[in-house]
């Protein structure tokens, strides 16, 4: 019995080895990308780079203006996430805890938000925004993305709100507490794993997503990093050689995110998409 444990522990442990292998190889490749020159990409692509030379990210800062475009979309991320947090908890709360037939209409009225294509609603949405001179500005993308990403971060706050004890509120209420101020002391720090996970998803969305600056951060000093990245892609020719530095660029901030929240992230989404 021991011997057939430990063949079959071997060969999950060689069979999660071989996938994490796998998981890291697209890493090693665009990161090893970055230092090539084009004559070196072209020849031998799969390669270990022969020397490491800065100057593919040297250029691609310049001509990205990386400093210009990380600042944009870190305001704009940071309003989306810091709204989406505020009102995705207290859109959440009483359809989490109220029982009638009313809010569960709410709650499926929210969760459709997430079945249904952002595409649909451009064209109004377009109208709409520009009629409230709210083109090539923060406020106006902010608040896009917030109502586009208001849905998910709705169905984890209300899912992870009903597996959550409802004597936390009604103890800070004895106390003296209004239910605004009991939810706030009482009940929003115990949902700080969910919160977590709204963070990242959203922050992902967010950050990566083209088509929202695209339409509405038209004005150059409102550049996005996707839209950045997007001016080395061309209709015949990429230019790989900047294209892949500015990627690895892009996503360091996310990575430095995710290792400050990963220990609350599976715990959130499990939590959320289960209980209730």
């Amino acid at each position: 019995m021991s011997r057939s444990y430990s063949i079959r522990t071997g060969v999950l442990e060689s069979f999660m080895i071989l996938i994490a292998l796998l998981s890291v190889y697209p890493l090693y490749f665009i990161v090893s990308m970055t230092f090539k020159t084009p004559a070196q990409m072209a020849g031998s692509p799969l390669s270990f780079p022969t020397s490491l030379s800065w100057s593919n990210y040297i250029e691609t800062w310049k001509l990205m203006q990386f400093h210009l475009v990380l600042g944009n979309t870190v305001i704009i991320t940071a309003g989306t996430v810091l709204l989406l947090t505020v009102l995705g908890s207290l859109a959440s709360y009483p359809l989490a805890r109220k029982p009638q037939k009313a809010y569960y209409v709410l709650f499926i009225y929210f969760i459709a938000g997430i079945m249904l294509p952002f595409q649909l609603a451009m064209v109004p949405l377009y109208r709409l925004v520009n009629e409230l001179h709210l083109i090539n500005t923060y406020y106006g993308a902010i608040l896009i993305f917030t109502a586009v990403n208001l849905p998910l971060a709705v169905f984890l706050y209300s899912g992870f709100l009903r597996g959550t004890p409802k004597e936390l509120e009604e103890a800070a209420k004895m106390d003296g507490c209004s239910l605004f101020r009991a939810f706030w002391l009482a009940v929003f720090p115990v949902i700080k794993p969910v919160t977590a996970t709204v963070i990242v998803l959203c922050s992902l969305n967010t950050w990566n997503d083209l088509i929202i600056p695209l339409l509405f951060l038209q004005d150059q000093s409102y550049r996005t990093i996707t839209i950045a990245l997007y001016m080395f892609v061309g209709e015949h020719v990429t230019n790989w050689s900047l294209l892949f530095p500015g990627m690895v660029l892009s996503v360091l901030p996310l990575s430095l995110v995710y290792v400050f929240l990963q220990k609350f992230i599976i715990k959130g989404i499990t939590a959320g998409s289960v209980k209730g």
